[in-house]
């Protein structure tokens, strides 16, 4: 009998909208995918299981944002399997995973936000880093970094169960341009490490009795711009260096995957 592959954390920008078009900020506003955004995401999703970058059937759940344009990526990905298929994932609705709360930012260009800033006296010294320096009445990096730290923890440890049971695991994650870019750099352990200070949330950001809830003792936020692109409607991935939970790594080849057998990265699975 074979090992099983690598676990994966496929992440996934919801298709185009109208202010990622125009490039307005968009964090609690709910807008739906263009027409544009709606054929993206079927061809996308076509295209995934036909060329078997995703093997339908390694996908043990679905972590997504609770907004419009989040959970409409999911339903026109999920669209090109079968009913019995659909029926073998579980889509968990996670309110962890919505992107940035923007505040005074909400739905301004970038040019814009500099602009305000600097009429409010900010940014004197150096130029406005929203890695670093959050948003006015919005979120701050530690918040963000916090919520994002915790959704982290749950797909690892279910990824780490999956694999102490043989069993094939490729999690999706459907978000937003800043939450993913963020979420990336967390899981390469990018930024800084601070503690919890009782800061879980109760009742928990989510609804599924299946995936454990993980308290954590510390938290990971950025402090600068993690240098990550991923228009509206990309895929990444996410997995783990010699079979290795604790080794998390970004996986350069993308969707494009080989026998578990045929890896090059040595090592045993981790126990």
């Amino acid at each position: 009998m074979g090992k099983s592959p690598t676990p994966r954390c496929i992440i996934v920008r919801h298709g185009q909208t109208e202010w990622s078009k125009s490039g307005q900020y968009t964090g609690l506003t709910d807008l739906p995918l263009t027409e544009f955004g709606v054929g993206q995401m079927k061809r996308t999703g076509e295209s995934i299981f036909r060329n078997k970058f995703i093997d339908p059937s390694h996908i043990t759940y679905i972590f997504t944002s609770p907004r419009t344009r989040a959970r409409q990526t999911v339903d026109l990905i999920l669209a090109n399997l079968s009913q019995e298929q659909r029926a073998q994932i579980r889509v968990v609705v996670d309110e962890d995973l919505r992107e940035w709360e923007y505040g005074d930012y909400e739905g301004l260009l970038t040019h814009e936000i500099v602009d305000l800033r600097k009429s409010h006296g900010l940014d004197q010294d150096r130029p406005w880093n929203i890695w670093r320096d959050g948003c006015e009445n919005g979120e701050t990096t530690e918040q963000f970094g916090l919520r994002l730290s915790r959704a982290i923890a749950r797909i690892q440890s279910l990824h780490r169960k999956h694999q102490n049971e043989g069993v094939a695991s490729d999690i999706m994650v459907f978000a937003h341009g800043h939450a993913l870019r963020y979420f990336a750099g967390l899981w390469l352990r990018m930024g800084e490490e601070k503690p919890c200070d009782g800061q879980q949330p109760q009742p928990p950001t989510y609804q599924d009795e299946t995936v454990p809830y993980v308290p954590l003792k510390t938290y990971r936020h950025l402090v600068d711009n993690p240098s990550f692109l991923l228009d509206a409607g990309g895929i990444g991935v996410l997995s783990y260096a010699h079979h290795n939970i604790e080794e998390p790594a970004l996986a350069l080849a993308g969707a494009f995957v080989c026998p578990p057998e045929e890896e090059s990265q040595h090592g045993e699975i981790a126990e």
